[in-house]
């Protein structure tokens, strides 16, 4: 999810992130079109597209307001604080990579 203008396009085009990661969420466009975190409809917007109940997402934020709205909505909510916690946290939510 990303808060992002249409200058999303020239980060992609600097740095290639889709070899990563959809663009699906981006609040110019799509699912998100005029919707920003942290407001509920937004993370509502997130859940319709993937058709999955919130309880099956993990969010990952810089930004507290972010995350708590997030946690609000029913999704395991992370603060991104830096890489060796996030990897501690994900796999305290059982995840693997």
């Amino acid at each position: 999810m990303s808060n992002y203008p249409m200058w999303y396009k020239l980060i992609e085009q600097k740095l290639q992130l889709s070899q990563y990661l959809d663009w699906t969420f981006v609040s110019c466009t799509g699912p998100m079109r005029g919707l920003r975190k942290p407001a509920p409809a937004a993370f509502e917007a997130v859940t319709s597209h993937l058709q999955l109940p919130p309880q099956q997402l993990v969010f990952v934020d810089d930004r507290q307001p972010n995350v708590d709205a997030a946690a609000q909505a029913g999704m395991a909510a992370v603060l991104f604080t830096g890489t060796d916690a996030l990897e501690q946290r994900l796999q305290q939510l059982g995840l693997e990579f």
